[in-house]
């Protein structure tokens, strides 16, 4: 579901950049790292239309390569282990139920992990829209297919970490899609097409 597009969030670092720029204490250019236990994505879906069912990944990578003199010549990878999806329903389901529905949303009906074990998002442009937020356009791969995603990023600031007193950065990145339009179609009587994705990324200087 919006796994796609999570990773897709992550493209964020891109516009931080031109913003970036005219700051007098610009973070560094160069290769920066997610640092995963200050990141997360999220997705929701409409469930019987009555409400937005959610659930997220626990484990996903990205690398951004970043220009703060240049916003388009950043770029940003990203991928996500589908089988990690969680959704907490072991810890809700009614007593007596035994349903392992992370287990279940591995089959043919919606990630389909056997066959395709990786959700990729690759950055290809950018575009400033304020001196905190931007749109960042790229390609997530998702059940074999490949389509063109833009991500709603803002900006949320720089400084170098206390600890390792190397320069990190942060974003956040929304972006919705058709779940469908990747062949992902089961269901529809009970959950909608469209899937927003949630994303706060935090990278760290490499």
């Amino acid at each position: 579901m919006r796994s796609h597009l999570f990773a897709a969030v992550l493209a964020a670092a891109v516009f931080a950049p031109s913003a970036l720029a005219q700051a007098p204490e610009a973070p560094p250019a160069g290769a920066y790292v997610l640092d995963k236990t200050h990141a997360s994505i999220n997705w929701r879906v409409k469930h019987l239309g009555v409400s937005n069912y959610t659930a997220r990944f626990t484990h996903f990578n990205a690398e951004l390569q970043f220009d703060p003199a240049a916003p388009e010549a950043s770029r940003i990878t990203v991928t996500i282990d589908p089988k990690t999806v969680e959704t907490d329903f072991a810890k809700t389901r009614p007593e007596g139920n035994t349903t392992d529905f992370n287990a279940e949303l591995q089959d043919e009906r919606f990630f389909n992990s056997a066959a395709h074990p990786k959700i990729t998002f690759v950055s290809t442009s950018a575009t400033k829209t304020s001196d905190t937020s931007g749109a960042l356009t790229g390609d997530l791969t998702f059940l074999g297919v490949t389509k063109p995603v833009t991500i709603n990023v803002t900006y949320n600031g720089h400084r170098p970490n206390p600890r390792s007193q190397k320069h990190k950065l942060g974003f956040s990145g929304t972006t919705t899609i058709k779940r469908s339009e990747w062949g992902m179609s089961w269901g529809q009587q009970f959950l909608g097409d469209d899937v927003q994705i949630l994303i706060e990324a935090e990278f760290e200087q490499k």
